[in-house]
């Protein structure tokens, strides 16, 4: 690998690493808050916490692989990559539970895109074990995303809707209008290859 492609591969590893510890640091901060009552939140925050436990202790592990710096990096990473993450995921005391969620769903999807991209440069630069790692974070991620994705009107509803029946009704309905935009028939299934 020449020795700009492997800079390039340890930067976005690095990077990835930085955003990892970004969001399960913050995580554990929402996850502290008293705000957080509802089981099925606390059961999800559960999930981000030990997913992103698990991604961060596996691409340190490929980062010192590759040589790449990590202390440094991830300052300069996270005020670069995820800055605007950072500000929205930071806000825990005076955001609402649903707005928690709505930062955290962004950033899982900043994570996984950025998958997709290391995903694509290990196979670039035929790194065989770093793909497959990328491909299996990638695909917790992207149900970590539906499992929010299910969550929010619930959660919605119940803060804006003071008769707890009407909040399950509405949250339901929203629930099932949301997720209707989701199925494989809303939009192709399979890529495009062009």
């Amino acid at each position: 690998m020449s020795t700009d492609k492997s800079e390039s591969i340890q930067t976005y590893t690095s990077d990835l690493l930085a955003l990892e510890k970004h969001f399960m640091n913050a995580v554990r901060k929402q996850k502290a808050s008293d705000k957080v009552t509802d089981t099925r939140v606390i059961d999800l925050m559960h999930e981000f916490d030990k997913m992103a436990s698990s991604h961060v202790e596996t691409l340190q592990k490929h980062v010192d692989r590759l040589g790449g710096e990590t202390t440094s990096n991830i300052k300069a990473a996270v005020a670069s990559f995820a800055g605007s993450i950072a500000g929205l995921i930071d806000t825990v005391r005076d955001d609402t539970v649903s707005k928690m969620l709505r930062d955290d769903y962004t950033a899982l999807s900043m994570i996984t895109i950025g998958y997709t991209m290391l995903h694509t440069h290990a196979l670039a630069s035929n790194d065989t074990a770093l793909a497959e790692v990328t491909s299996v974070h990638l695909t917790d991620c992207t149900g970590l995303i539906t499992e929010t994705s299910k969550v929010i009107p619930l959660i919605v509803a119940s803060e804006i809707i003071d008769d707890e029946n009407q909040a399950k009704t509405i949250g339901e309905k929203a629930l099932e209008n949301t997720q209707h935009a989701w199925k494989p028939e809303v939009f192709n299934m399979q890529p495009d290859i062009v």
